[in-house]
């Protein structure tokens, strides 16, 4: 095994960052995270050596971020549907400036989480491209590059979860589309493995341990919620056209549905790797979820 790592993560507050973040941690690894605004940190800021104050999607604010550092890894892309900021600034442009800050301070290696099916798409959905175009200029660069491309994050199908506590799931086409979903945390083991191991530059396309069809992800939601299974069905071509009038007022939501679209018509499958499952993460779901509930009709009760 290799000596320790000094590594930047940008995107270290985010689900996959912070998970990613402690397995990193585990393997003795310093990091140093990116973050907005340091006062917002709180006690979650405890587990990063240091915290550089900046703004990836504002290059001016990234000077010396990778000073000294051995690694950068960017886990940041746009998830929010509002309109701002758009894909292109975020997945692109924000990216794009951390590799020219780790190219101007000499570190060895750039490691960047794209998605599944991205080069072989790109011309379909602008998403992709914005990401592919990334990889492009990360392989022209001097650093070695690692990318990392998970065919979908648990946290991804929390939507799909909170469809079911509100009564009904929508799937599109039949539902037989299958794809393997991964745990942050699993994401996580295998980046602090290739650093550990010290890997060549690499390109990985990755998953979780289980092959799941998309009603039977709904059907998994339904079950940790103790509610029956109620589906609404609508034909694919449905987001295909969703997509297309969205993309001049929304372009997030119209990427969104875009890769819904790939998703639906062509699954999501790649060689496995870890060893969380998602019905114990949609259990984990239900049971804040239930939590919270008691906890307001407990202080509804005292209130009275």
């Amino acid at each position: 095994m290799n000596p320790s790592k000094r590594i930047v993560v940008a995107g270290a507050t985010g689900y996959l960052g912070s998970h990613t973040t402690r397995a990193l941690k585990a393997h003795g690894h310093f990091i140093r995270a990116l973050v907005r605004d340091k006062k917002r940190l709180g006690p979650a800021g405890s587990v990063f050596d240091e915290v550089f104050e900046g703004r990836a999607t504002e290059p001016e604010t990234l000077d010396g971020l990778a000073e000294g550092m051995d690694i950068l890894l960017s886990t940041i892309g746009v998830r929010q549907l509002s309109r701002h900021p758009t894909y292109w600034q975020v997945d692109r442009d924000a990216n794009l400036a951390l590799l020219e800050e780790a190219e101007r301070a000499g570190t060895e290696r750039f490691i960047y989480v794209s998605v599944f099916g991205a080069p072989s798409h790109r011309s379909q959905i602008d998403l992709f491209e914005a990401k592919e175009q990334v990889t492009d200029r990360l392989r022209l660069s001097n650093l070695r590059e690692t990318i990392i491309r998970p065919t979908g994050l648990f946290n991804d199908m929390e939507e799909i979860f909170n469809m079911a506590a509100q009564g009904r799931v929508w799937l599109f086409g039949d539902g037989s589309a299958e794809v393997n979903p991964i745990h942050g945390a699993d994401v996580g083991d295998l980046v602090a493995g290739l650093i550990s191991t010290d890997s060549p530059s690499t390109d990985v396309d990755v998953g979780g341990p289980e092959v799941l069809t998309m009603r039977g992800i709904g059907e998994l939601a339904f079950e940790a919620l103790g509610k029956p299974p109620r589906f609404a069905v609508l034909p694919l071509c449905f987001l295909r056209a969703a997509a297309a009038v969205t993309a001049p007022f929304n372009r997030n939501l119209a990427a969104l549905l875009g890769g819904f679209h790939f998703v639906n018509a062509e699954g999501a499958v790649a060689p496995t790797t870890g060893h969380r499952r998602l019905q114990a993460f949609f259990a984990e779901l239900a049971a804040r979820r239930f939590a919270t509930s008691n906890h307001k009709i407990g202080t509804a009760c005292r209130d009275e």
